[in-house]
């Protein structure tokens, strides 16, 4: 996967620079013309722009001008090819359009308006193409692992030098990581944990103030918690009332890991409107009205049950009754090549299992019949997914789209989305 990494590197560097690089190596004779075809083409976007406000002697004007700046930029002879564009930089010329002369832009900043120009357009096609046809979207948690990933810590080892910032860069660049290594400075108890304001757009950070001292961790309060075991620790004695381990001793680590920010994707928010939602389709859906408490307005997870199904998992395989049979089948490889990953006990894939807080299918013998229009879901990583087993089911009014393409990361799951196989390592299951 090296190699996508490296071809968006290309892409970027010449994107920004390419033409400046590019014409560094330009003869003197190259240099003008480029220059003179820059100028023909202000012309013609003038007169594209304006046309219908130009009077006629302006039009004419206008396109007398570019046959001048073309015929000028096909010269072998470099002195009249230069007098030409020196006639034009410096404004010259009798073409007066809106009152003032047309005198073109001169110096580095000259491809600002447009570039300018460029940006605004994809940004409008860019937000066309959103609410029509795909719409990104960021994994927040791990319910989907390892199909896909939300935020989570990755370690690092305790000998390894820092990164410099050059080497951070890139790992945010290409894989979504963000450097976490914050040790206390001075003891004392835990005083607060806040948003960093004001806050950078894209990245967030969480100050955590200890002893008196403040510190800026990567990632929101909630990533926080993720990625620290000592704060989630604090966490989870704030939350049952206690004073335990509040206390932080001088050098102790608060966090020592790269923050990866998670998968993000496109959904395809026109298949549902062409198609029939299928078992196996790993689905985005509002959760409008399904339960108060889910703390997201959109949900990803995986369809394993349509209308009229009855379901059951037992021995960590999920089972299905369609309407009409007398009998469970087995959900496998022949409904989806996706039930074979989640089947198969390698790479972090561990069946389905029960969980004793959740409302339905807690044990083998309960079963689970679909209402009419509504579709069950399941996450993947199912020993840690808050899915159709604890909240019930999803209104086919609230699908939004089926996850289409991981654009980023460059990770070995980008790409389309649920292709990838397993990492051969045994994943045997941690609950009933």
């Amino acid at each position: 996967m090296i190699v996508v990494p490296i071809i968006f590197d290309i892409l970027l560097v010449y994107l920004l620079f390419g033409n400046a690089m590019v014409r560094r190596f330009y003869t003197r004779r190259g240099r003008v013309r480029a220059l003179l075809r820059d100028v023909e083409r202000y012309y013609c976007h003038l007169l594209r722009r304006d046309r219908d406000i130009l009077s006629a002697k302006q039009r004419g004007e206008c396109g007398n001008a570019i046959d001048e700046l073309s015929a000028a930029a096909k010269l072998e002879d470099v002195a009249p090819a230069e007098a030409c564009l020196e006639k034009y930089q410096q404004g010259l010329t009798s073409l007066t359009i809106h009152g003032q002369s047309q005198l073109v832009a001169k110096g580095r900043l000259a491809w600002v308006p447009e570039y300018l120009e460029i940006f605004v357009v994809a940004l409008a096609l860019a937000f066309g193409i959103r609410g029509l046809f795909l719409q990104p979207f960021k994994i927040p948690t791990g319910s989907m692992q390892p199909t896909l990933y939300g935020i989570h810590p990755e370690e690092i080892e305790p000998s390894s030098p820092r990164p410099n910032p050059m080497v951070r860069f890139f790992q945010y660049l290409h894989y979504s990581r963000r450097y976490a290594d914050v040790v206390v400075q001075r003891a004392g108890h835990l005083e607060s944990i806040q948003p960093a304001k004001p806050g950078i757009p894209f990245f967030p950070a969480t100050m955590v103030k200890i002893g008196g001292v403040r510190y800026r961790l990567p990632g929101t309060p909630e990533d926080l918690l993720r990625y620290s075991p000592r704060l989630e620790k604090c966490y989870r004695s704030l939350r049952s009332g206690t004073q335990d381990g509040l206390y932080f001793d001088e050098g102790e680590a608060l966090a020592h890991c790269w923050l990866t920010l998670g998968d993000h994707l496109f959904v395809d928010r026109t298949y549902f409107a062409f198609h029939e939602p299928k078992r196996g389709d790993i689905t985005v859906f509002m959760t409008d009205g399904i339960a108060p408490d889910l703390g997201g307005k959109y949900y990803i997870k995986r369809l394993v049950g349509l209308p009229g199904d009855e379901l059951s998992i037992r021995d960590h395989k999920l089972y299905v009754k369609r309407p009409g049979d007398t009998e469970f089948r087995v959900v496998d490889e022949s409904v989806s090549p996706a039930f074979r990953r989640i089947g198969s006990f390698q790479g972090g894939y561990r069946g389905y299992c029960h969980h004793p807080s959740s409302q339905y299918l807690r044990d083998n013998s309960e079963t689970f019949v679909v209402p009419p229009n509504r579709y069950f879901m399941l996450g993947d990583n199912s020993e840690n997914s808050r899915d159709s087993r604890f909240w019930g089911t999803v209104p086919r009014q609230n699908l939004v789209g089926r996850a289409s393409f991981v654009w980023w990361p460059f990770l070995r799951r980008w790409g389309v989305a649920d292709r990838q196989e397993p990492l051969d390592v045994p994943s045997p299951p941690n609950v009933p």
